[in-house]
């Protein structure tokens, strides 16, 4: 019994002292920067997101002194990493929404703790949906190992949602979901025996088989309407081609393409003779907020397209939509004229509350996420005025963008770190319009997780919860024969 209470006593002691940090006092000033990765250094952040845990890159002892307006929490780095304990993380995020955190790393020398300069992460009042879905794949589109992953923006968190390997290692073509409601979604699975579109309503999986005589492809890049009827999509002859002699070392593009809409209540698709021209190339179409516009991009036909891919500049156009009737407008509104222009326009996604519209512009082309020089822009829709949104910018590959629920948030993709892997990176965009520093996706471990994964980041998009459809009753949906759609004359 002596021993017993003897073994229990040494549990109880190791516990302790495995989940506590001792505090320091600070003795001086190093009046330098502490170099850290990732960059979270005097950001915005919203006030349900996850630990910003962060890697201190010099050697030796590391303290980590996060400061409130009424309270403190230390935490002592392990090998090199501060590991933020999620319980007092949201408490120090509950206490000082609105208000600035500092932090302050310091390091042990001479019996000392000497303090780097602190910074500071701003809580925003203004939260995130709790729940972000992407592809996770190798470089330069290879389909050996494709999945539809998402990730709790509150936690860690990291669930499958569909994965290539269940359906013979095929291509995973863009999900998408009606103003981020993660109950319904869609995607298109290219492969000789899964071939089709995934319709996933409340948990149900239905297989459309979106390929009929009238349109040149199955669906590809989709977008929803607001009332959930409806959803426009692109139909693509996508062509890959690679170089040894230039810096985006590869380019997708489009022999052909046209813009249908999908009737869901109706199963039927239908489109008219302005979206669908056979002397001009139409695609990644998107919906104003109400519903009531339709906008797409489109370029002149190029010859020759894989020797003068340089000549492929798409513009931004937008026709009206009537979504009681069905039908979609006859007069053609151009919003950014890529001949006079010079460049080429991609991704056109608009705020929920309407005030923001924001694009990708690069020399040529539309698939940005392999255009170095691709970045990101505002587009007034009441002016037609054109701005870059310089502090999200750099000299490597700025893409796909998506809108949080309160358009506060975007998240957008980067190769900013490496020029080779994309990242999501978010920024905080004020009622005004003014965009934040932006800020890397927090993971447990950062430094080791974006060291060590083998696959980019693609298509963020953000959702209000977590998708609840299970992998495998996708996979056995695209077994089956499926349902064929039907084309409106």
């Amino acid at each position: 019994m002596k021993r017993m209470r003897f073994l229990l006593c040494v549990v109880a002691v190791i516990s302790l002292a495995g989940c506590s940090t001792r505090n320091i006092t600070i003795s001086r000033s190093l009046g330098t920067e502490a170099d850290i990765f990732p960059d979270y250094k005097d950001i915005v952040i919203p006030c349900n997101i996850a630990p910003m845990n962060f890697n201190v890159l010099s050697e030796g002892d590391h303290q980590l002194i996060i400061e409130g307006a009424d309270s403190q929490l230390q935490v002592a780095a392990e090998d090199g990493l501060f590991d933020i304990p999620i319980k007092e993380w949201r408490r120090l995020l509950r206490e000082n929404m609105g208000q600035k955190l500092r932090f302050t790393v310091a390091r042990a020398e001479g019996g000392e703790w000497l303090a780097h300069e602190p910074f500071t992460m701003e809580i925003s009042p203004d939260s995130i949906d709790s729940h972000m879905a992407y592809r996770l794949l190798p470089p330069a589109e290879q389909w050996l190992t494709i999945s539809i992953q998402q990730r709790n923006l509150e936690t860690f968190e990291q669930k499958v949602i569909y994965e290539n390997k269940l359906s013979e290692n095929n291509c995973i073509n863009c999900h998408t979901f009606p103003a981020r409601n993660p109950n319904k979604m869609m995607f298109h699975l290219r492969a000789k025996n899964y071939n089709g579109t995934a319709y996933v309503n409340n948990g149900k999986v239905t297989k459309l088989n979106t390929k009929t005589p009238e349109t040149i492809s199955s669906l590809v890049y989709p977008y929803w309407h607001p009332s959930e009827r409806y959803i426009v999509v692109s139909t693509n002859i996508i062509y890959q081609s690679y170089y040894y002699h230039s810096e985006d070392r590869m380019e997708v593009y489009d022999e052909k393409s046209d813009v249908v809409v999908y009737d869901v209540e109706k199963g039927e698709l239908f489109t008219n003779e302005l979206l669908s021209s056979p002397t001009a190339m139409e695609t990644l179409p998107t919906f104003s907020p109400d519903g009531k516009k339709l906008y797409y991009c489109t370029a002149e036909n190029v010859e020759n397209i894989g020797l003068n891919i340089e000549k492929l500049k798409y513009s931004l156009c937008s026709v009206d939509f009537d979504a009681e009737k069905g039908e979609i407008g006859t007069k053609v509104d151009t919003l950014f004229n890529a001949p006079l222009d010079g460049r080429s326009i991609s991704f056109p996604r608009i705020s929920p509350d309407g005030k923001q519209m924001v694009i990708v512009l690069m020399r040529y082309g539309n698939w940005s996420i392999n255009h170095k020089d691709a970045d990101l822009y505002t587009l007034d829709l009441t002016t037609g005025e054109i701005k870059p949104i310089d502090i999200l910018n750099t000299d490597e590959v700025e893409s796909y963008h998506s809108w949080s629920s309160n358009s506060r948030w975007m998240v957008f993709s980067s190769r900013r770190d490496d020029r080779l892997y994309t990242r999501p990176y978010f920024t905080y965009v004020s009622e005004d319009g003014t965009y934040h520093k932006p800020f890397l996706l927090p993971q447990r471990n950062p430094l080791t997780h974006y060291r060590d994964i083998l696959h980019a980041y693609n298509i963020p998009e953000l959702i209000s919860g977590e998708v609840k459809v299970k992998a495998h009753d996708i996979a056995t949906a695209m077994r089956e024969e499926g349902t064929t759609l039907t084309f409106r004359k």
